[in-house]
């Protein structure tokens, strides 16, 4: 019989309690990329015999990917969508609890179904395991008359590997929408759903998103690790990690670029690229990039590893605000 983790079973007893009524959705892996989910019953009642009906499903529907739902059936709307079990049969686990499985996926409850949202360290996990999971992070914010009617506006969205820098897209959202209602989404672009909906600010709450190390505007580290700069051999005022990480690319090859966008563009993701970095010894590339910085003083730049033969990104990490 399969095991739905203590983390699933709160999030249904939190829907009922509530008066959402609990549905599930199962797909075979052809089904899920286009899609196409199918309806399962479930027999409404107390909590034991909605957690009965869902775990018989579980057990019908082994080796696919099976969703709980939350339906406000006033509005017939969905207010959660929560991956619960994966083809590998992983069981998710939600905000705080680790996961059981390699392939299981963070969600949590999202929208106008109520919940308190998510704290800080909360976000900071789930942002971290959408992005493990190859899922886009997504934004959506309302005032509090369209929260009232599900009506939400898109934000900006993120679709890079680094969790630090999606905190950082979410903070400054954040800050910019401080009256606002915002959520985070997680996005599965391969079957164009949405996994995760989760308020993460509501209006007069103070910005308190972290990276789980620290604050979120602080230096990002390089996606190929820290590496130490010795005194003296880098004359710069860029930071250890940002130097570090020019290093790394350099050492593998890699094709160093720019980008850089203004706060509007910042928060629609449309960036300029700059001229490549042309230098391939640490310090003349390193005064290269600050020179680029100088140009572009007061606007978000990044930086960009790019590896020419398989023409693909290895890179990407911000290294000025404005």
């Amino acid at each position: 019989m399969s095991n739905i983790s203590d983390s699933v079973r709160q999030e249904i007893r939190r829907l009922l309690s509530q008066g959402y009524r609990v549905g599930v959705e199962y797909a075979d892996p052809r089904r899920f990329r286009s899609g196409s989910w199918t309806s399962a019953h479930i027999v409404q009642g107390g909590e034991s015999t909605v957690l009965a009906s869902v775990m018989a499903v579980l057990d019908e529907n082994q080796g696919k990917y099976v969703q709980i739902l939350g339906v406000d059936t006033t509005t017939r709307t969905r207010v959660l969508e929560l991956m619960i079990q994966r083809p590998d049969g992983a069981v998710t686990q939600v905000s705080k609890s680790k996961s059981t499985g390699g392939g299981s996926v963070a969600a949590a409850s999202n929208g106008n179904g109520g919940g308190n949202g998510g704290s800080g360290s909360d976000v900071a996990q789930i942002v971290r395991q959408l992005l493990t999971q190859g899922f886009r992070i997504g934004t959506e914010f309302a005032d509090a008359r369209r929260y009232r009617a599900t009506s939400w506006t898109s934000g900006p969205s993120y679709q890079g590997t680094r969790d630090n820098e999606a905190i950082a897209l979410l903070t400054n959202l954040v800050a910019e929408h401080e009256n606002d209602y915002v959520r985070l989404i997680g996005i599965d672009t391969t079957a164009r759903r949405r996994v995760t909906e989760l308020v993460i600010h509501k209006p007069g709450e103070p910005v308190t998103l972290s990276t789980g190390g620290g604050s979120s505007t602080s230096s990002f580290n390089s996606s190929f690790g820290t590496a130490s700069v010795g005194s003296g051999s880098v004359k710069t005022s860029l930071s250890p990690e940002i130097v570090a990480s020019v290093r790394r690319l350099l050492e593998n090859s890699y094709q160093i670029s720019t980008e850089h966008a203004d706060l509007r563009r910042f928060r629609s993701s449309s960036w300029h690229t700059c001229k490549p970095v042309s230098a391939t010894r640490i310090q003349e590339a390193i005064s290269e990039l600050e020179s680029c910085l100088t140009d572009h003083a007061g606007e978000y730049v990044r930086l960009i590893g790019v590896d020419k033969k398989a023409k693909r990104r290895v890179h990407e990490e911000i290294i000025q605000r404005p």
